[in-house]
């Protein structure tokens, strides 16, 4: 993708939102080409036109980082309206983009009051970089019920649409993290936008067909989480065929990740059974492509409390490793 020229960020948008409400003109969404005109207007629809923008809107929480300034903004994706927060450095200029992605249910599930709010990402913003939180359908803001990690991954893929054509983005200079379900959306995000430099995901759920072929392997041992019949529950909707369009669509393909990738995995994850992540990890050394495991003894999901300050310093040094040098400040 290239970007739009002269476009000075997020502030442009609001000018063109706004006077495209003002207008009462509805853009049709441009195609997501190799090259974009300079003269292309912000897609903006109150009626459902996939990435198309809905709304948005300037937020300053207490505490916002200086330098930075965030935006919410609603978009329409899967016909249902989406949230996602935008900071970015108030200075004009070109800056990478770090997409984090929070976890939630891999499968479709009631509304979650979920995510990340914009007290948490003011606390995270950085005058280094642009920061994009997408909320996924059904989680805080966004309408409906959770739609499961195929209808997450689309979600990400519009809000970084959006992003990379009216932003001051950088590009071939975008960094993705990952939680939990956030994990694995950072993976697929990886394997579907070779603009990603870098990945970490933390305590990752790596997709519905390894979850299911380890679960499977290891009978006695029971599903590979806490949740009551989980491997029943995905096969009773997807099917029983682990290679089938159904689970690819929910599973990163590690052949297609060409960006370098960093797995992080406490060893008493009671959501995640480690063994998963290793299982990723080797699929990938064997497709040749360039990862690292580390393992946390002892470590619970999301690798909170004793583990947080050695894995906030794990994913500093990854990032900065592969040109993404900021103060990282963790979770």
């Amino acid at each position: 993708m290239v970007l739009w020229p002269g476009v000075n960020g997020m502030n442009q948008i609001r000018k063109v939102l706004i006077s495209a409400i003002m207008m009462g003109t509805v853009w049709a969404a441009a195609g997501w080409s190799s090259s974009v005109s300079a003269s292309s207007k912000i897609p903006v629809s109150t009626k459902p036109v996939n990435g198309a923008v809905a709304s948005s809107q300037r937020l300053d929480p207490s505490d916002l980082t200086p330098g930075v300034q965030m935006y919410r903004i609603d978009y329409w994706s899967q016909n249902v309206q989406v949230e996602a927060l935008l900071t970015e450095p108030v200075k004009s200029g070109h800056y990478p983009l770090l997409v984090s992605l929070h976890g939630g249910d891999m499968l479709p599930s009631p509304h979650w009051n979920f995510g990340y709010t914009p007290w948490m990402a003011g606390r995270l913003a950085s005058p280094q970089v642009v920061q994009l939180y997408p909320e996924y359908q059904g989680y805080l803001g966004s309408a409906d019920m959770t739609g499961g990690i195929r209808t997450d991954f689309i979600n990400i893929q519009d809000a970084m649409k959006i992003a990379y054509e009216f932003g001051d983005i950088q590009m071939n200079d975008t960094y993705v993290l990952g939680y939990s379900l956030g994990g694995g959306l950072a993976l697929m995000t990886a394997a579907w936008d070779h603009q990603v430099r870098a990945v970490v995901a933390v305590s990752p759920f790596v997709g519905l067909t390894d979850a299911v072929e380890w679960a499977r392997a290891h009978p006695k041992l029971g599903d590979p989480s806490l949740f009551p019949h989980q491997t029943q529950q995905i096969t009773t909707i997807y099917g029983n065929n682990i290679h089938s369009l159904l689970f690819r669509q929910r599973s990163p393909n590690p052949q297609t990740i060409h960006a370098p990738v960093l797995l992080l995995q406490g060893t008493a994850d009671p959501n995640i059974v480690w063994q998963t992540a290793a299982l990723f990890a080797e699929q990938m050394r064997h497709d040749h492509r360039m990862v690292r495991l580390m393992l946390y003894p002892g470590g619970h999901h999301g690798l909170k409390g004793r583990h947080l300050s050695a894995s906030t310093r794990a994913i500093r040094g990854w990032f900065k490793k592969y040109g993404l040098d900021f103060n990282f400040r963790g979770v």
